[in-house]
């Protein structure tokens, strides 16, 4: 470490990282460039506004195995609020940046493996045109860069220079105002495109968390992110006077009056109005400002805001209620939609594009579910950023039940969240009683709602393919175990002795019934017969048996019927047909023995004519009529829940 003196009042400046050129000197704010053991004077820094940030210079941590010790920082302040710039000397000596910002952090490294001529160049700063490749286009949030990698715009903002502190590896002008590009990609790296200096520098690296960070060395003392918040306060509104309540005032930077509908900047000395909201209303507010939310397995949180937005859709409009909750280091929202619930996040990076319309984050597919252009109608309570009546913005949302990731696009800035289904009586437990007895239960699918009819189509399915499976086992075995004798077989033929269609006993009909040669059953009692009848020639008639398989010894008689039709024609050009020239009959459990069979047949035959039919008698024999006959009701349950899972799916709005 190098103890060099201020070269205006004489204080030492120490600098202990050989990357460090610049330096601030903590007594007088001086900012020198370091020229070989001496400091030159080049500026002033300004002096630092309280962010409440947790870090200081001398804080100490690991990331991701990396040793590091913040040395120096950079503050600056855009329309959000702060973003510091902690310069951090990693183990090894090497230069590192820990940018933070309304509670988040990103890890990050000056990237100096992009040629200077592959960085874009920027025009203008409310409606920045980017110059690559020697073409110009106006940039907005969801266009691509490559930079070494492919690059999504998230957010252009404008950020004036407050002031630094320590040693720095670059310099800063105090009050100088430059374009940041911030940049999310796919595989969650975040980056930086500073346009302070040109060409702009491009810092890359990861989004982190605090406990990523391990940090020692914190100022424990002071109010700050994840530590104990500033304690809320009574404001005045300055449109009609009432008297409003401002929950965080570390976090909000505007703060809407829901009496008059005023808006006033929270960071203004005077609370000067930017903004107001022509109507405001309180019905159907279902959960009123201060309300404290208690959902499982989530921060304890409070609501300080809340956004009534709406969109028109084939001229019918719709609503919806976003809630912001604060809690102790973080923000989220509650959507409430048709009295559904959806508790979002934010979102860090860019979810994947996958074919079919579908984004992938975390490994989880997301598919396409709606996009549409919303606008703000009125505001209640207090916002991390400024509020304005009339505020629009391009939305889109992609689901896998019960999650769904949403992004709100603005000229400025792309939003990603992530999003839970809340179910109704979860939600009721997590708020007081006075307003859990408000809320109403809602009759619309809501836009993420699992469907339970889909774990039950699952279920039915892997039950039916598994009893399908058993089954079809135990009719391959039976087909292989069955003996398929044949016991008896004769060639015949009808000739027709009564009137044409006579039924068989009645007055008119001319017995022509015979009787077999005797055949021998082998095998055992429970063992089946099946008795076969083909009449090849039959065309345009039928042919029906009474039968009867009748044991010699005992006279016992197992009856059946047995009926062969066959009819064909053409109607209106196109031929058809119907009917089979053979048909079976199975008669379970015939003990063994000798027996005969007698036959009576009657048909549409003209008196003298007939036809020449088999017949064919085979023991034990295994039918796959059973199997399929099973099949059939084993799967009309999954068809039902088929049906009932498309339905739901239907009604989600």
């Amino acid at each position: 470490m190098s103890e060099l003196s201020c070269p205006n009042c004489g204080a030492p400046v120490p600098i202990i990282n050989k990357a460090s050129v610049y330096a601030v000197c903590s007594s007088c704010k001086t900012l020198s460039l370091k020229k070989d053991v001496n400091l030159e004077k080049i500026g002033t820094a300004g002096e630092l506004s309280d962010d409440h940030s947790i870090i200081q210079l001398g804080t100490q941590g690991n990331y991701k195995g990396i040793p590091f010790r913040v040395i120096g920082r950079i503050q600056l302040k855009f329309e959000l609020g702060f973003w510091n710039e902690w310069h951090l000397m990693e183990g090894d000596g090497s230069s590192a940046w820990l940018g933070e910002a309304q509670g988040s952090y990103y890890y990050t490294k000056l990237n100096v493996g992009i040629p200077t001529d592959k960085i874009p160049s920027l025009e203008g700063d409310e409606d920045p045109i980017v110059i690559a490749s020697g073409r110009r286009e106006k940039i907005t949030p969801g266009d691509s860069f490559y930079l070494g990698e492919n690059w999504t715009l998230k957010e252009i903002m404008k950020a004036t220079c407050i002031g630094g502190e320590g040693e720095l590896p670059i310099g800063f002008q105090t009050g100088y105002e430059a374009v940041l590009l911030d940049l999310a990609s796919e595989d969650g790296l975040f980056g930086t495109l500073d346009y302070s200096e040109s060409p702009a520098l491009l810092f890359s690296g990861n989004f982190s968390t605090l406990e990523e960070l391990n940090l020692t060395g914190l100022r424990q003392e002071e109010v700050a992110y994840n530590q104990a918040q500033i304690p809320a306060k009574s404001i005045e509104c300055k449109g009609c006077g009432a008297s409003l309540n401002q929950f965080s005032p570390d976090f909000s930077k505007s703060l809407a009056c829901e009496y008059c509908g005023s808006v006033m900047d929270t960071e203004s000395p005077d609370l000067k109005i930017i903004a107001k909201f022509d109507q405001v209303s309180r019905d159907n507010v279902l959960l009123p400002l201060g309300t404290p939310i208690k959902l499982p397995d989530l921060p304890e949180s409070k609501v300080i805001g809340v956004l009534r937005k709406s969109t028109e859709v084939d001229d019918e409009t719709y609503t919806w209620t976003d809630y912001l909750l604060r809690y102790r280091g973080g923000y989220a929202w509650l959507n409430e939609n048709g009295d559904n619930w959806t508790y979002f996040e934010p979102l860090q990076g860019v979810p994947k594009w996958a074919p079919g319309l579908k984004r992938i984050f975390q490994k989880r597919s997301y598919k396409w579910f709606a996009n549409t252009d919303a606008q703000t109608d009125f505001a209640l309570g207090e916002f991390y950023w400024k509020v304005s009546a009339g505020e629009k913005a391009y939305m889109e949302d992609f689901i896998s039940p019960p999650y769904m990731i949403s992004s709100e696009r603005t000229d400025k800035e792309i939003f990603w969240s992530k999003g839970v289904f809340i179910p109704f009586d979860t939600m009721k437990s997590s708020v007081p009683l006075d307003t859990a007895s408000k809320l109403r239960k809602p009759e619309i699918v809501g836009v993420c709602e699992p469907n339970p009819f889909k774990s039950r189509l699952k279920r039915n399915l892997w039950v039916a393919a598994a009893l399908t499976a058993v089954f079809f086992v135990f009719q391959v075995y039976g087909c292989i175990k069955a003996k398929n004798q044949v016991v008896y077989q004769g060639k015949f033929r009808y000739v027709q002795t009564s009137v044409p269609n006579t039924d068989i006993g009645s007055t008119n009909f001319r017995d022509n019934s015979f009787v077999t040669d005797v055949f021998e059953l082998k095998g055992s009692a429970n063992e089946n017969v099946e008795i076969q009848i083909e009449a090849p020639n039959l065309d345009n008639k039928y042919l029906y048996f009474s039968a009867a398989l009748i044991n010699e010894d005992t006279d016992t008689a197992y009856d059946t019927s047995i009926e062969t039709s066959y009819y064909h024609g053409v109607d209106d050009g196109e031929s058809w047909s119907e009917g089979s020239k053979s048909d079976s009959k199975s008669l379970a459990e015939i003990p063994p023995g000798r027996y005969y069979l007698r036959l009576e047949s009657q048909s549409d035959f003209p008196v003298g004519w007939g036809s020449e039919y088999s017949v064919k008698i085979v023991r034990d024999v295994m039918s796959p009529a059973p199997f399929f006959l099973f099949s059939i009701f084993l799967w009309l349950p999954l068809i039902y829940t088929f049906f009932r899972s498309y339905s739901f799916e239907s009604k989600r709005v």
